[in-house]
């Protein structure tokens, strides 16, 4: 039974890391699509400033060359009317490059040390996790560690290599409909 509970404990290491992985995984990814939707919003925002300086600008030659009011009104409509047309494109056009630049390219500092350190931690947790060599790298699931534990606490297996038989087997039984 000691043996056992070694066998468990081992397999509970194994699971906790694979939790622990799965986390950071789900970070990064996070953490890349925030990355790029910041990216679009500030680009966004930029964009509309630029377009409204012209607007204003446009507003103001018109006023210093005393157009009438309702000429300076269709300028401003028709403006506004380009003004919708280049801002989709723009950020059309915009969330294409970004797309093209990929998520490895961020721009600030602060941005590139939380992702580095994300990164870290996942390699950190990738070699802790070679070294539990008893489970083949492609049975180092949440899944598959689960239903090993699970084994040997009914007492179906007494070690992680009889739990690993019992994981393969129900997997052949589950692949081919038995």
């Amino acid at each position: 039974m000691e043996t056992t509970n070694k066998e468990i404990v081992y397999c509970q290491k194994v699971l906790h890391l694979l939790e622990d992985l799965q986390k950071v995984q789900q970070s990064i990814e996070f953490f890349a699509e925030h990355s790029d939707k910041q990216k679009i919003h500030t680009h966004q925002t930029l964009s509309l400033i630029l377009k409204l300086a012209v607007l204003l600008f446009i507003l103001g030659v018109g006023i210093f060359l005393k157009l009438s009011l309702v000429l300076l009104l269709v300028i401003s409509v028709v403006y506004l009317f380009i003004f919708c047309l280049l801002f989709r494109y723009d950020s059309k056009k915009f969330k294409e490059k970004l797309a093209l630049e990929g998520k490895s390219s961020l721009k600030t500092k602060s941005l590139n040390a939380d992702l580095n350190k994300l990164k870290e931690d996942e390699e950190k947790i990738q070699t802790e996790l070679n070294h539990f060599r008893r489970i083949p790298t492609q049975f180092k699931t949440i899944e598959a560690v689960s239903h090993m534990i699970r084994y040997m606490k009914r007492g179906e297996a007494q070690t992680v290599e009889e739990a690993l038989y019992f994981w393969k087997m129900d997997e052949e039984n589950r692949s081919t409909g038995k």
